[in-house]
């Protein structure tokens, strides 16, 4: 029997075949493109909140309270993939706080999106 928090070789094998599947959408992708673009989150920098448990937290949007885990939904793509994914300064909101774009680029290919981050930069 197998504890709570354990997963079979199958449930294992079918991720890590989702995974690869994944994977292989951005090479594809990448084939034609030097990088993706997209935001880094739906919110700017906020104060963090540690008074409660992940699954209860709460983050202020203009269209009202979001799910604190929503929030990974920009970087799954880069964390499922394991493509390499660089955050390049955009300029600040009204209230001064930082803000900025997400740049994926291809699977091992780590210098890409850094290089384009120093373009954006420069």
């Amino acid at each position: 029997m197998l504890p709570n928090d354990a997963t079979t070789h199958r449930d294992w094998g079918a991720a890590v075949g989702l995974q690869q599947e994944a994977r292989r959408f951005w090479a594809e992708y990448f084939r034609d493109h030097d990088a993706f673009l997209m935001p880094v989150d739906f919110v700017t920098a906020f104060p963090h909140d540690h008074s409660s448990g992940l699954q209860q937290r709460k983050i202020a949007t203009s269209a009202g309270p979001r799910e604190y885990l929503d929030m990974l939904k920009w970087i799954f793509h880069a964390t499922l993939t394991g493509n390499p994914a660089t955050v390049c300064p955009a300029g600040r909101t009204s209230e001064g706080l930082p803000c900025g774009i997400q740049i994926l680029g291809p699977y091992l290919e780590d210098a890409t999106p850094i290089d384009i981050a120093g373009r954006i930069a420069r």
